[in-house]
């Protein structure tokens, strides 16, 4: 019999949503954003994971140009791919804000809070982009967003095994969360959006009490040990060239 024909894993990004957090008993710690994926998804069901999701089309648009800090040629540079790869950190972005509602996108140099007209209807906004109703770059040209995309730290890389039905080749980014904005699951894809220290939520997982596949762990595992946001960051960065 011949062996079937393994399913071409198709361009993804995901993107591990960072903030600094002082618990109920005055402890500084560094959290990560996890959602917890729909039982009825037909990728990783009830897994809790970093928001992301496929590259599209439209983050390839020579037109983001005008609205990224980073051209093609060195977001490719820093994924060691010749050309395209910026549509990677552009979907992350994208995803983020459709998955767990964060928008990381700037004003005038400036990181934009839940204040921002952009996110005065967020739910529509997310169930807008979700189905393509709304294109993430006319958005960007509307509101004149500018995303800084080298605020971000290339993390990873993970291809989904050739026996899986659906394959993502997919690229793991990191980020700090926008100061005054505030995540939330979409209720569609995600019903549960919490923030968890990289070593509470291994505990979890090692206890049963919580799904995680590999990638998520391992990131996770990457992260534990750090105090901060900045110190997390610092330490990605300094790992190659994971910064464009």
């Amino acid at each position: 019999m011949t062996p079937p024909v393994p399913v071409e894993p198709r361009p993804a990004a995901t993107v591990i949503l960072l903030r600094d957090h002082v618990d109920a008993g005055g402890v500084a710690r560094l959290e990560v954003l996890l959602l917890r994926r729909s039982a009825d998804t037909p990728f990783v069901p009830g897994a809790h994971v970093f928001p992301g999701g496929a590259v599209d089309a439209g983050d390839a648009d020579p037109g983001w140009d005008d609205h990224t800090d980073v051209d093609d040629e060195r977001a490719s540079a820093a994924l060691g791919i010749d050309t395209g790869g910026r549509a990677y950190w552009i979907a992350a972005m994208r995803e983020c804000l459709e998955e767990a509602g964060a928008l990381v996108a700037t004003v005038d140099g400036a990181m934009i809070d839940d204040s921002h007209p952009v996110l005065a209807d967020e739910d529509d906004l997310r169930r807008d982009l979700e189905r393509g109703a709304v294109d993430f770059l006319d958005l960007c040209r509307q509101h004149r967003l500018q995303l800084p995309i080298g605020d971000m730290a290339y993390v990873s890389r993970w291809v989904t095994p050739e026996e899986s039905p659906r394959r993502y080749d997919t690229r793991f980014f990191a980020v700090a969360m926008p100061a005054g904005q505030s995540a939330s699951a979409d209720e569609w894809e995600a019903v549960d959006a919490r923030w968890w220290s990289p070593a509470d939520a291994l505990d979890s997982w090692q206890a049963g009490r919580i799904e995680l596949i590999e990638p998520t762990v391992e990131s996770l595992r990457l992260l534990v040990g750090f105090a901060s946001v900045d110190e997390a960051m610092a330490a990605l960065r300094s790992v190659g060239e994971r910064t464009p």
